[in-house]
């Protein structure tokens, strides 16, 4: 799926500056950065949606446009 949220492509262009140009070593930052290091603080959700371009055309119009990372918050005991 295509990304156009700035600061998933912020941490792409800066870790892609960090390693030289390593596009490899970059994918695994990012994905190191969202799924290990958010999986236990952060309670990730991803915002889709489409642009005309894409609509009809692509088998997927969908692209991830934001996201929304809140604390993780666990429900209190009821009494």
């Amino acid at each position: 799926m295509m990304i156009e949220d700035w600061e998933i492509g912020m941490l792409y262009w800066n870790c892609l500056r960090q390693h030289g140009g390593d596009e490899q070593r970059t994918v695994i930052d990012v994905k190191k950065k969202y799924i290990d290091d958010f999986t236990n603080t952060k309670d990730i959700h991803l915002f889709l949606g489409t642009t005309l371009q894409y609509d009809r055309l692509a088998p997927n119009p969908f692209i991830i446009i934001g996201v929304f990372a809140p604390p993780i918050s666990l429900q209190p005991e009821l009494l």
